[in-house]
C-alpha cells in the first residue's frame, strides 16, 4: 500500500459560532472544563492543552460551524499544501492571524459540502499548562461534521488533504485518521436534514476515572446525556455524549490508535445500534433504523 506523505499532523481547534456567549461559556467551562485562554467582545478562546485554543467561539446572529482548524508539521508543508489545493482548483485564502485568531499563517477553503477548514502550521503556545477543576484532558481528540456525499468527500480527504480512512459505517458515514493516528481525527456523517456543519466534538481524559467525574459533573450541572457510557464499534473508545447550547460533546478514552506506517484496511461496518454501542448487542430494537442510530450522536439535532 502506498501512502501520500504530504498529511496533516492532528486536529487543531473547532470554532464555533454562537448566538449567546455567556451560554455557551458556561458550557465549555464548567461541562467540558476548558479554560478560557482569552475572551473579547465578539470572540472567546478556551483551552485544554498548551495551546492557546481547543475551542474558538465567535458571536454570531446564527449558530453553526465557524470553522474545522487541522495542524499541519510547518511552513514548508504549509506551502505545499498550498499547491496542491489550488493546482486541484480549491479557492484557497491565505494569509496571518496572529492577532486576531492567535494563528500565524494558514489557509483557509471549504470542503465538498461547503464546511470551513484551515490549515496552519503555527498556533501561539501558553506559558503555563491549564488548571483542570476536576478532570484531565489529553487532548481534543476529534470531530464530527456533516456533509452531503459521503464519496466526494472521502476523495477530497484522503486525496487533496491526505488523511487515511480507518472505517466506514453502512453508507451514511466514515472515519479517516490524522498523522498523529487516533482512529478518527475527523469523522463525517451523513445525518439526516443536515447538509454540512457541526456534529459533535470529542475531548479525551486519560482514564475511565476522568471519564466517569466528567459524566458525574455534567450530571451535576442539569446537561442532557444524549447517549450514556457506550463503547464504540470502529474506535473501541468508552464514553458519553452530551448537549450543551453549541451542540454535543463527547468525553471518551481507549481509542485505537494506528501507527503511521501501520498496515491495515478499513472495514466496512454496520449501521446499527450495536455498531454505536457494542454493549447494546442483542438489545437493540429491530425497529431502530440507521438513521435514528446516527441522529442519537448528535442529540437529535
Amino acid at each position: 500500500m502506498t501512502w501520500q506523505t504530504l498529511r496533516p499532523e492532528r486536529l487543531g481547534y473547532v470554532a464555533l459560532n454562537t448566538t449567546n456567549m455567556d451560554q455557551s461559556i458556561a458550557f465549555w467551562t464548567q461541562a467540558v472544563q476548558l479554560e478560557i485562554s482569552e475572551r473579547r467582545e465578539d470572540k472567546t478562546f478556551l483551552r485544554g492543552g498548551m495551546q492557546h485554543h481547543w475551542i474558538a467561539l465567535h458571536q454570531a446572529s446564527e449558530p453553526g460551524l465557524a470553522r474545522v482548524g487541522i495542524q499541519v508539521a510547518d511552513r514548508e508543508t504549509l506551502a505545499r499544501f498550498e499547491n496542491e489545493l489550488t493546482g486541484a482548483g480549491i479557492d484557497v485564502k491565505t494569509g496571518t492571524a496572529l492577532k486576531e485568531d492567535h494563528i500565524i499563517e494558514y489557509l483557509r477553503f471549504n470542503d465538498p459540502a461547503g464546511n470551513p477548514l484551515e490549515l496552519y502550521s503555527d498556533m501561539v503556545a501558553m506559558a503555563t499548562p491549564p488548571r483542570p477543576i476536576a478532570v484531565e484532558l489529553l487532548e481534543i481528540q476529534h470531530v464530527v461534521i456533516n456533509i452531503e456525499h459521503l464519496g466526494n468527500t472521502e476523495d477530497f480527504y484522503t486525496g487533496l488533504l491526505g488523511m487515511r480512512v480507518s472505517d466506514r459505517i453502512g453508507e451514511m458515514m466514515f472515519f479517516a485518521h490524522f498523522r498523529n493516528g487516533w482512529h478518527h481525527g475527523m469523522g463525517f456523517a451523513m445525518t439526516p436534514g443536515q447538509t454540512n456543519g457541526f456534529h459533535h466534538v470529542c475531548f479525551q481524559p486519560p482514564d475511565l476515572d476522568n471519564v466517569m467525574r466528567a459524566r458525574a459533573r455534567v450530571k451535576k450541572l442539569g446537561y442532557e446525556i444524549t447517549l450514556d457510557l457506550l463503547r464504540h464499534g470502529p474506535s473501541g473508545s468508552i464514553g458519553f455524549y452530551f448537549l450543551g447550547p453549541d451542540g454535543v460533546a463527547e468525553m471518551s478514552y481507549g481509542a485505537r490508535q494506528f501507527g503511521e506506517d501501520e498496515l491495515f484496511n478499513p472495514r466496512q461496518l454496520s449501521m446499527s445500534p450495536e455498531t454505536i454501542d457494542v454493549w447494546q448487542t442483542g438489545l437493540a430494537d429491530e425497529s431502530e433504523s440507521a438513521a435514528a442510530a446516527l441522529d442519537s450522536l448528535s442529540g437529535g439535532k
